[in-house]
């Protein structure tokens, strides 16, 4: 059941206002922050339809509050108003605003934010990290938000707060077709709003939540420490064909043609009988989450288990690649002869084998228009039929050694 309602828009300084808000003409600072009729004056000074009413919720209360503190007096709220004016007043200014409303009045004190000061706090809260999740810098965007007890025009009260921001210098890093803001910038604060909402409801459900995601992500790095990769034919490959020299980071440049093919490999360890089930207890908590997330704004929004899967396979491909520089150390063409088990096999077969210079060489004649993963793929299969041929080869050698 839909618990709340975000809307989103912005304003485009010195345009005309876009459809359906509560502007008309041509958007201008003073619009947005000059006397009477400008938006902040109608955030600041609204007032309920009936101030005793609903147990007083719908009276006005509480001050207006910002990134500067609370504007809880005529001097701060001038002085915020004066800021505004000059941030707009600049050459590709923009203006956002969020509207965020409650259901009602029992959905709004079922999670304790029914009143300005509890959505404050929640504003308060989410706000630094929003503006990092959609590319802007907090440290450069001022903000206000206002409670409002109800809606004007609707028969049901609906408590809502406005949260308005906009960039001290601007930078255009926020500004997407004219009006609306994008779906996924959106859905990013209702999930935020949404986790604030779940954690209200029932603090220690919230954290059993959190402790069992924790708990089960530990063990599958823990499990994944535990396995000896260079007895993993798959990482073993992997090795082999990964450049000599650069960051071994799966984020690097430097791995971007391997990317792919070390995820597959990642993706083959949590799929092994070391780890598939506690992967699927992973899973299932991360789902656990997202559920609830969505089940309070009435949408599919929620991420959690696609972020929180790609950091942990991230995690796992760097442990994997960090293997590399001691996997080639043990594994190199001179151990290898010294190895009791190589010591009567030497020639072809351990160069091409083991030694990883070569491998890579092959790899380099090939074409560069083919895609990496064709490119691993075929090597190591070219590379299993040498080893066989070679072995053959070897073998009758020997044969024929021993029959004169």
């Amino acid at each position: 059941m839909i618990q709340f309602i975000n809307k989103a828009r912005y304003f485009r300084i010195g345009q005309p206002a876009p459809k359906n808000s509560c502007f008309k003409g041509t958007v201008t600072p003073q619009s947005i922050f000059g006397g009477a009729g400008s938006y902040f004056d109608y955030t600041e000074r609204y007032v309920g339809k009936q101030s005793e009413s609903l147990m007083n919720y719908t009276g006005r209360y509480g001050a207006t509050v910002s990134s500067d503190g609370n504007l809880d007096t005529k001097e701060k709220i001038e002085t915020f108003k004066e800021k505004g004016i000059a941030a707009l007043s600049k050459e590709g200014a923009i203006c956002y605003e969020f509207v965020l409303s409650m259901k009602d009045y029992d959905a709004a004190s079922n999670y304790n934010i029914a009143n300005q000061e509890q959505f404050s706090s929640v504003i308060k809260t989410i706000m630094p990290s929003y503006l990092k999740s959609i590319g802007l810098d907090p440290d450069n965007v001022s903000w206000w938000e206002d409670f409002h007890p109800e809606n004007r025009t609707s028969i049901v009260p609906h408590p809502h707060v406005h949260i308005l921001f906009f960039e001290n210098e601007p930078t255009g890093t926020f500004d997407r077709s004219y009006g609306k803001l994008p779906r996924k910038d959106l859905e990013s604060f209702k999930r935020m709003f949404a986790n604030q909402l779940l954690k209200r409801e029932d603090l220690s459900k919230y954290r059993d939540m959190f402790n069992d995601i924790n708990v089960s992500r530990k063990k599958i790095l823990d499990q994944m420490k535990h396995i000896n990769l260079d007895k993993v034919r798959t990482v073993k490959d992997l090795y082999a064909i990964l450049p000599k020299t650069g960051r071994l980071q799966i984020n690097s440049a430097n791995m971007a043609p391997y990317r792919e093919t070390v995820y597959r490999v990642v993706d083959g360890l949590l799929q092994s009988k070391d780890c598939a089930n506690q992967w699927q207890i992973y899973l299932d908590a991360l789902e656990r989450y997202d559920s609830q997330i969505d089940s309070k704004s009435g949408e599919n929004i929620s991420s959690r288990m696609d972020t929180e899967i790609s950091k942990i396979r991230e995690q796992i491909a760097n442990l994997v690649l960090s293997g590399r520089k001691g996997f080639e150390e043990d594994n190199s063409y001179e151990k290898i002869l010294e190895n009791r088990n190589h010591r009567d096999i030497e020639g072809d077969k351990g160069r091409v084998y083991k030694n990883n210079d070569i491998v890579r060489s092959k790899l380099a004649e090939r074409s560069s228009t083919v895609p990496t993963t064709r490119l691993i793929n075929g090597l190591l299969a070219q590379r299993q039929r040498e080893i066989e041929n070679e072995i053959d080869q070897y073998l009758q050698q020997r044969s024929h050694s021993m029959s004169l």
